[in-house]
């Protein structure tokens, strides 16, 4: 499980629910329109959706090799309710020096709020 998440994902209450090779769950609570670090949902999405692709990137790191976020976009669908909103990384395409993610976020009636895609390029 991951131990320590960057600042701005404590901030926000972050928290990683699954983590494997294959997939990472994370999940953020939303507060009406704001999260608790004061973002509007597209800063905090964009947060989210980069803090679990970079989770998964480390997961699948090739050894000796740290990946390092290139590109992030992130669509902001809609705003979700109160609650909590979860983020499912799962794996788009790898190679030997970078790997591409997608996340979706929903929130807690399971209704799609935003998606992501994040490439990391592995370096040593």
């Amino acid at each position: 499980m991951v131990s320590n998440l960057g600042e701005l994902a404590e901030r926000l209450n972050m928290t990683a629910i699954s983590v494997t090779d294959d997939k990472v769950i994370m999940a953020m609570p939303v507060e009406g329109n704001r999260q608790p670090a004061g973002l509007m949902h597209g800063g905090a999405n964009a947060a989210l959706v980069e803090e679990a692709a970079s989770v998964l990137a480390i997961q699948r790191a090739p050894q000796g090799k740290i990946p390092v976020g290139t590109e992030l976009n992130v669509s902001q669908l809609r705003g979700a309710k109160k609650g909590l909103v979860t983020a499912t990384a799962t794996v788009l395409a790898q190679a030997r020096s970078s790997i591409c993610s997608q996340v979706e976020i929903r929130d807690e009636s399971g209704e799609l709020t935003a998606v992501g895609r994040m490439t990391n390029v592995f370096i040593s």
